[in-house]
């Protein structure tokens, strides 16, 4: 079982993972994600340091949700992945995978240098942003 809190961020969205002992995985997470998509953010990241695994289900709706943003040019980045599940993650087609990293400065430090190649393929993009 999970708990989700989220956090906004300068340029992505934070889903923190912990356990919860009383209701569904997907149900909080599919909510957590949903709202976090509806943001203007570049990224969602989400952290699961603070969980060992996570169900069937709950892998398929992170799947889901890797394909579709990638769709919209942003990425779902995953950090402090359990174990166990990281191949579920790993050996998949570009558009399918998310960013799998150890840590969240790692996915911070992507988002940056996202954003900057961004901005060097898109000047235009930096004033607005201003």
């Amino acid at each position: 079982m999970l708990d989700v809190y989220r956090e906004v961020l300068p340029n992505g969205f934070l889903l923190i993972l912990s356990p919860e002992a009383s209701s569904s995985d997907e149900v909080k997470l599919s909510r957590a994600l949903h709202r976090a998509t509806r943001s203007d953010k570049q990224a969602i990241l989400i952290d699961f340091s603070l969980v060992e695994s996570i169900s069937d289900e709950a892998i398929d709706l992170l799947l889901a949700y890797a394909f579709m943003l990638h769709a919209q040019d942003r990425r779902l980045i995953l950090c402090h992945v359990p174990q166990p599940v990281q191949h579920h993650f790993i050996y998949l087609d570009a558009a399918s995978q998310p960013l799998l990293v150890p840590s969240l400065l790692d996915a911070i430090h992507e988002i940056e240098v996202n954003l900057g190649r961004n901005l060097i393929q898109d000047p235009e993009q930096s004033n607005r942003l201003r």
